[in-house]
């Protein structure tokens, strides 16, 4: 076997378990990306670093205070899409994914967008993993996150897709 079939052939982690919720290792990773993104976590967690050479193994995991603007909705989009959501996707997200009251993204809301993409996509969201950073097993590598903020833009309906999901499936879930 060659050193190229041994890459082919590497085994990805499951994003969603046997019953069709996101696997632990999928919502650990969720977690640092959320929390990477998130100003309300950063201040309530000042010590905990989500991206860079010296990224914290293990973070906790964000609570209802914990949410993303539209400004960092888009500053997410931009990394794993090269650049912000249309306002249609963002009024989609808010409509069908949790929000708090002033419409901004709930750690539980991200969790469902994900859900939603993996299930339907996969592979979709294995590239956006790849772009924020993370390997074939769900682990953060801090080179790959810094070199995919400078990388090329990408398809920017991902998200978009996502919330698209949801608003056919009609109905807002409460993860």
């Amino acid at each position: 076997m060659s050193a190229g079939d041994k890459q082919h052939s590497t085994v990805r982690a499951a994003l969603l378990d046997d019953e069709g919720d996101l696997s632990l290792e999928f919502e650990a990773a969720l977690v640092r990306i959320f929390a990477r993104f998130s100003s309300s976590y950063q201040k309530r967690f000042p010590d905990a670093r989500a991206s860079g050479s010296n990224a914290s193994a293990t973070l906790a995991r964000p609570d209802a205070a914990d949410v993303w603007t539209e400004a960092e909705l888009d500053a997410f989009s931009t990394v794993t899409n090269g650049g912000a959501l249309p306002q249609e996707s963002k009024d989609e997200i808010r409509e069908f994914l949790d929000t708090d009251e002033e419409g901004n993204l709930t750690f539980s809301g991200f969790c469902q967008m994900y859900h939603l993409q993996s299930d339907n996509d996969a592979n979709e969201t294995w590239k956006d993993l790849a772009q924020l950073g993370f390997d074939d097993s769900l682990q953060y590598k801090h080179q790959d996150a810094q070199q995919a903020e400078s990388a090329a833009p990408r398809d920017e309906g991902a998200l978009a897709s996502s919330s698209q999901a949801y608003k056919q499936s009609g109905e807002k879930g409460d993860e």
